[in-house]
């Protein structure tokens, strides 16, 4: 079991499970949102976004550039009274999200039953997609640097050059035997934030991170396995598992040991 650190810098915690598309959607909602509020996240929202689609050119149209269109497509948010915690269903997908990460497994285990609950009233058929993404913020107090805390291999030039540091970007990606693995360390000089894709829908960010606008990182990893497979929770619970064990990984080896200390 995973011990959760005193001081830790993850501030907002995503992981998204894609299924075979449910074009009927309505029928179900009533079900599922009874379901959600007496599992504690009575907090309902649903609202349609424009999906951007760009058509492959037929054969007969060569030469010809194909119209993009926007498709309406609902989504629909359960969540927690804290306004900390939300699940968000598509009719191909199924997310949890939260800005008050506690353990993989406390995580984890939500996820899951938040799932259990979609698949009991739509009985999917199979899964194709297992995403888990992490975002930590490595804010350094008055007397200690960035160099501290991260190993220098992601500190780039942002510590070398003079001037206003707008960002320094690092990213690694790699295949593995769990899928792939997205490594990314942000530096900048302002206030934490989110990546745009992730903006719209985000909860309620902690204030000890939105209160922060200094000099600092952001440790963006995230690592996702493709394969379709029959709908099975045991098994999505395995590929979560092993996905988290490569974000652990990749984590331990982008901080330092000053800074696993200062956070356990």
């Amino acid at each position: 079991m995973s011990k959760k650190m005193n001081n830790a810098p993850v501030y907002f915690t995503v992981a998204q499970i894609r299924f075979n598309p449910i074009l009927n959607m309505d029928g179900y909602l009533a079900a599922i949102q009874e379901k959600m509020r007496t599992a504690r996240f009575p907090d309902f929202k649903r609202e349609s976004i424009q999906q951007l689609t760009v058509p492959f050119a037929s054969s007969n149209e060569a030469g010809q550039v194909p119209t993009p269109s926007f498709v309406p497509r609902a989504r629909c948010i359960f969540g927690n009274i804290e306004g900390t915690t939300e699940f968000v269903l598509e009719n191909n997908a199924f997310a949890l999200q939260t800005t008050a990460y506690d353990t993989f497994e406390t995580f984890s285990k939500m996820l899951l039953d938040g799932l259990g609950i979609v698949h009991d009233a739509l009985q999917l058929d199979f899964t194709e997609r297992v995403g888990l993404r992490y975002l930590d913020a490595v804010l350094p107090k008055e007397d200690e640097s960035l160099s501290d805390y991260l190993t220098t291999e992601v500190l780039g030039l942002s510590l070398k050059l003079t001037g206003k540091l707008s960002h320094s970007f690092s990213e690694t990606v790699t295949m593995n035997t769990s899928g792939q693995l997205i490594s990314r360390v942000i530096i900048q000089d302002g206030p934490v934030g989110l990546p745009p894709e992730l903006m719209v829908l985000a909860p309620r960010l902690d204030s000890q991170f939105t209160q922060s606008k200094g000099f600092h990182a952001t440790i963006d990893t995230d690592a996702s396995t493709e394969q379709r497979e029959p709908f099975n929770l045991e098994k999505l619970g395995d590929r979560l598992l092993a996905l988290h064990g490569e974000i652990q990984r990749s984590f331990e080896v982008t901080v330092t040991p000053f800074a696993l200390k200062k956070w356990a």
